[in-house]
């Protein structure tokens, strides 16, 4: 706040440096004055009305010249009239994912949160319907097949100027977003990207953050795709050990490793041609599935328990020559990932924070001996080599330790952000608890008991006391053993 001590002073020259700095604190201080104007709204899987709006924010905050974006906001009011008075706000994934399509993930997770907090959803730049960076044609074949895509069309139809669409700014339009709103600080919750999202924030808007909830961490130093290739083998690794020690999975699948490898070589000979139904549609339709394109597909499936469920059959059944179940599943994990990501929104971000980072030598060493391989770094590389890309963020390599209360929430079974990053960013909170959830994959705030631990550490505003025990009890989705379902 700026003192109005311009009345104790007599002379002119006093005086008009006083206006000058008051006309300096108004303009620095405009955000804060902008205010959204909410208006009831429907939202996909809210039954109940909500509140949205707009917010209008520069491309380009260094100039603030050009064009504007319109940032799209739903506000989820809290159940209880006597609500806190700092919101919960949700920092979704990808990067590509807009916030505001997360309602039936907000009402299983954060329940018990919205008792006493709005809850706010904000597709941030590129994303949702905050401008996207959509890449058309959206194939999901494409994806699955793949190699780099032709990023030509892409870029061509774009309406932003990808440079713009980092987490930077990301950061700042959220800030404006809260002093928009109306709130002085506020919690935040973010999903694997999301991670990244909050720690920028707190480093450039600290006083203005309550509490943080890091759901599979992705710091800095993960310098994506590097290690997606050691993080997928670990999470097959884990998936064919628990195999072998449950009864029933090793006895219907005894040589699932033998079968993994049978599967990988055999396509590395000659690509399968598979037909199958299309998972959406129904429609016949073939495909031929790679070596690439089934690594690539399994990593997928690995994100999810009830999908992972599935791989010793999948598996198995290719094995016996039947590609059909892993391409549907896969084909359906690809199609998801194309109709809620806007991939030029994770070109933006990957090309300009993280590709750049990694070097031929730190490559070799991240993909030796993994059933992935370095194919998703050469394919990244490639797409990167031809995207506009925007600054590397402040502060990218240096760990500024931040004295906020955070919650560090890892996977045990994920195979992107293991348990390994929640340590890595723990450094970045000192005072953070890290707590590993037992049988679950990408993202564990909807599993068991991990919704209630949220809710009483953002109640709380610490974890020193934090109980979280019950998450033991958690175990992972029993494995299907045939198209029926799992055994008895």
């Amino acid at each position: 706040m700026v003192r109005n001590t311009c009345l104790f002073r007599s002379a002119r020259r006093s005086v008009l440096l006083c206006l000058a700095a008051l006309a300096l604190a108004s303009s620095a201080s405009a955000a804060s004055l902008r205010r959204i104007a909410l208006e009831p709204c429907h939202l996909k899987d809210f039954e109940e009305e909500v509140r949205c709006g707009v917010l209008e924010v520069p491309e380009d905050r260094q100039t603030r010249t050009g064009r504007t974006i319109e940032l799209h906001v739903a506000v989820l009011p809290a159940v209880r009239p006597e609500s806190a008075p700092d919101p919960l706000f949700i920092l979704a994934g990808g990067p590509g994912q807009g916030a505001r399509n997360y309602g039936r993930f907000v009402q299983a997770a954060f329940k018990d949160v919205r008792r006493t907090r709005d809850v706010v959803l904000v597709d941030v730049r590129g994303t949702g319907a905050s401008n996207p960076l959509d890449c058309a044609p959206r194939d999901p074949l494409a994806l699955l097949g793949g190699g780099a895509l032709d990023l030509a069309p892409c870029l061509a139809s774009l309406p932003g100027d990808p440079r713009f669409y980092t987490t930077e700014p990301i950061a700042d339009d959220l800030d404006d977003v809260r002093a928009a709103l109306g709130y002085r600080q506020i919690n935040l919750w973010g999903g694997s990207y999301g991670t990244r999202t909050a720690l920028v924030y707190a480093r450039r808007h600290a006083a203005n953050v309550r509490t943080l909830v890091l759901d599979g961490a992705v710091p800095f130093e993960i310098t994506l795709p590097l290690y997606n290739a050691q993080g997928a083998q670990r999470a097959l690794d884990r998936l064919v050990a628990d195999c072998a020690t449950d009864p029933v999975c090793h006895r219907a699948f005894p040589r699932l490793a033998e079968e993994i490898q049978a599967v990988l070589a055999r396509l590395g000979r000659t690509p399968a041609r598979v037909s199958l139904r299309h998972p959406r549609t129904g429609r016949p339709m073939e495909l031929t599935l790679s070596r690439s394109a089934f690594a690539s597909g399994l990593r997928g499936v690995l994100y999810v328990p009830e999908h992972a469920s599935l791989v010793p059959y999948m598996v198995h059944a290719a094995a016996q020559g039947d590609f059909a179940p892993f391409a549907a599943l896969s084909l359906e994990t690809a199609a998801w990932s194309t109709e809620t990501m806007s991939l030029g929104m994770t070109l933006s971000v990957l090309c300009a924070e993280d590709v750049p980072r990694i070097s031929d030598a730190a490559a070799a060493r991240a993909v030796g001996g993994t059933f992935l391989g370095g194919s998703e770094i050469d394919t990244w590389r490639q797409m990167c080599s031809r995207w506009p890309r925007g600054p590397l963020p402040a502060e990218v390599d240096r760990v500024r330790p931040l004295p906020l209360p955070a919650l560090i929430l890892s996977g045990d079974l994920d195979p992107v952000t293991p348990p390994r990053w929640g340590e890595v960013m723990q450094r970045h909170f000192p005072g953070a608890r890290h707590v590993v959830v037992p049988g679950t994959g990408h993202n564990t705030s909807t599993a068991g008991c991990v919704p209630d631990l949220i809710a009483r550490f953002i109640a709380d505003g610490n974890a020193a006391g934090l109980d979280a025990s019950c998450v033991a009890k958690i175990r992972r989705i029993p494995f299907v053993i045939d198209p029926s379902g799992t055994a008895p």
